[in-house]
């Protein structure tokens, strides 16, 4: 006669699950990573329209010249435009969780707000008058022409070769 059979599945060592679990990590970080990047790189992002269309067709003289005007009106770069984005962007935040709601402060945050981004263009499309009066009649024919194909290509295809 034959005994009962033993019907409990095997357990797993302590070392395999660890193996199989620090595996597990490696690859779902992996995974992340692969992924992050896709989303970062792969797909069109907001950083390749960071600029007007007008100031990404231009040679990179003009370009750093209107650079380095806005950075001169914002007191200084990218650091100095977050800075004052940052504030009015908590003035926006602490308007909404305000309690109870005050739809006039948070109109005030918002105008805020657009009034930094207002004047970061003003000052942009002031320094790009300045550089197409500069410009040779030929000089502006040209930056038309790139402006057009740029137009033609469609949104995805504002770079240019200094990028």
């Amino acid at each position: 006669m034959v005994g009962p059979r033993d019907t409990t599945t095997p357990r797993m060592s302590r070392k395999l699950k660890g193996i199989f679990i620090g595996s597990l990590a490696l690859n779902l970080v992996l995974v992340g990573l692969f992924v992050g990047a896709g989303l970062r790189h792969g797909a069109p992002s907001h950083t390749s329209m960071r600029a007007d269309v007008l100031v990404r067709v231009l040679e990179g003289e003009d370009r750093r010249a209107i650079g380095k005007a806005v950075k001169e009106a914002q007191g200084g770069g990218r650091a100095a435009f977050w800075a004052a984005q940052k504030t009015a962007l908590e003035a926006v935040s602490g308007a909404l969780k305000a309690d109870p709601f005050d739809a006039v402060r948070l109109e005030a945050a918002l105008a805020q707000k657009s009034a930094h981004l207002r004047n970061t263009r003003d000052v942009a499309e002031e320094a790009m008058l300045a550089r197409f009066s500069a410009m040779t009649p030929a000089a502006r024919v040209a930056v038309a022409e790139r402006l057009d194909a740029a137009l033609e290509r469609g949104p995805n295809s504002f770079k240019t070769k200094d990028d």
